[in-house]
């Protein structure tokens, strides 16, 4: 059965259900047994992308489409519901949970700007290069967190052990009291704050004292909206007044060395070319490290297909060493280790993508119907709440042991892996992920001559089907 609702049009799988009640709320109806649904936005699947909550009313989705428009679909284990959306248009309807909870929700679109544009001269430009760097306005931001409240009692966000963190609030201290420190402040009690108004800064250049939009970038996180945009220009205020430009030039040979560290000692070529090999259908034509001497272990990825070119992007801290740090492994193999960090997010690059083809999509969403059983959530691995997220932060480290088992000094790999193990199931949380750790490493070691990553992925995910 069909109904029509001006452009909207809901069908039901398998499902009866009365039009009348539907009708009856004056809005369309769709029903639901499990909490965590998908949407589709035009071609695009995201995946166990919706939290289904009927305490918020309307829980709104935010959609940027096309000027001429697209279509977008909720879908449920039971029903689906489909709307033509362009720009400006608003739509309410009910997702019925477990026949009781009645969860008003809301599309609300606006026009899709690209998030990037790549120019004929930035393509030829980048093409086949890594570029690692510590740009002025995002260095500027996390100058501004450290000046937070939020960023000087928040232990993951600022790293306050090295010096430079010293001469950041010998220099800027003065200046915390600028309008913009508490606008951050107080925009970094949501916690996607952070990440999002980070990243974004990177779409911004800063050129003669003015912070300027870049010409390849409109924002750099997945939101629709640029987010560090409305602070632009007490930022910029901020910027003049505490003389950061002079600061950042007395500070350049500092971050040259770090740069220069990054990029040329923790093998990310290798990294990239490994990445490649293993994961053969995808592909990306350049890639970015960013990242501050003030980030402490907070990371991110993203990348960008526009206008026939891709882009991966690693937003990373750097990898400093504890000076009590005890040296239980030799110095080669500490440099393997100290190219997780970046190689967590690249890798993000290319085992989403993975993940989401339709081989293994639902399959993988099946297997992790029940989180707490992978899960701790009591810990931080908590935040990572539905099939994907979990299924891919797996493989995420369980990469950072096959790298070790191909490029670590083999008398050193057991206690890196170990390390590695210890780290993701008794401080993160991820109860099974030695299992699936050990499981996948002799896996790969015993792999079919020619076979790659991508290949051992029915396996894989047939592990998970069978573990859960």
């Amino acid at each position: 059965m069909s109904i029509h609702v001006r452009t909207c049009f809901l069908f039901a799988f398998g499902l009866i259900f009365s039009a009348s009640a539907a009708f009856s709320q004056k809005l369309p109806l769709i029903r639901s047994s499990v909490k965590i649904i998908d949407i589709h936005v035009g071609k695009v699947i995201r995946k166990s992308s919706w939290n289904i909550d009927a305490s918020i009313k309307p829980d709104v989705f935010d959609v940027a489409v096309p000027k001429n428009g697209t279509p977008v679909t909720f879908v449920t284990d039971q029903d689906s519901i489909r709307f033509d959306v362009k720009p400006g248009d608003y739509y309410e309807f009910i997702i019925l949970l477990n026949g009781k909870d009645s969860a008003l929700t809301a599309i609300k679109s606006i026009l899709d700007v690209p998030r990037a544009q790549f120019s004929d001269d930035y393509k030829k430009s980048h093409a086949g290069k890594t570029f690692v760097e510590i740009p002025p306005v995002y260095e500027l931001i996390n100058v501004v967190f450290a000046l937070t409240d939020k960023g000087n009692t928040e232990n993951g966000m600022i790293r306050k052990s090295e010096p430079y963190y010293a001469e950041v609030l010998n220099w800027f201290e003065k200046y915390k009291s600028e309008s913009v420190v508490g606008a951050i402040n107080a925009a970094l009690k949501e916690p996607d704050n952070y990440h999002s108004m980070k990243m974004d800064a990177y779409a911004f250049e800063y050129e003669n004292g003015k912070i300027k939009q870049s010409p390849v970038y409109d924002r750099i996180g997945f939101g629709n909206n640029n987010n560090l945009r409305p602070y632009i220009a007490d930022l910029e205020q901020f910027a003049t007044k505490s003389k950061f430009s002079d600061f950042y030039k007395q500070h350049k040979p500092l971050y040259d060395g770090l740069i220069t560290s990054y990029r040329d000692s923790i093998g990310v070529p290798e990294m990239q070319k490994w990445l490649t090999k293993n994961f053969p259908s995808t592909k990306y034509d350049s890639f970015k490290i960013i990242f501050s001497p003030l980030v402490n272990s907070n990371q991110s990825a993203t990348w960008f297909e526009y206008d026939g070119f891709k882009e991966a992007q690693a937003h990373v801290n750097f990898p400093f060493h504890k000076k009590d740090e005890p040296k239980s492994v030799s110095k080669e193999a500490s440099l393997v280790r100290d190219g997780s960090i970046v190689f967590t997010e690249l890798n993000h690059a290319f085992i989403n993508p993975e993940s989401e083809k339709p081989e293994y999509a639902t399959r993988i969403a099946k297997a992790f119907t029940d989180i707490a059983k992978w899960n701790n959530l009591e810990k931080p691995a908590k935040y990572y709440n539905n099939a994907f997220s979990s299924f891919n932060e797996y493989m995420n480290w369980a990469l950072v042991c096959i790298r070790y088992v191909d490029y670590a000094p083999e008398k050193d790999q057991a206690e890196l892996i170990a390390q590695t193990e210890n780290m993701m199931v008794n401080s993160r949380g991820f109860q099974k992920f030695a299992e699936f750790d050990q499981f996948l490493v002799k896996l790969y070691k015993n792999r079919k001559k020619g076979h790659v990553l991508a290949d051992l992925y029915p396996e894989i995910v047939a592990w998970f089907e069978g573990n859960g």
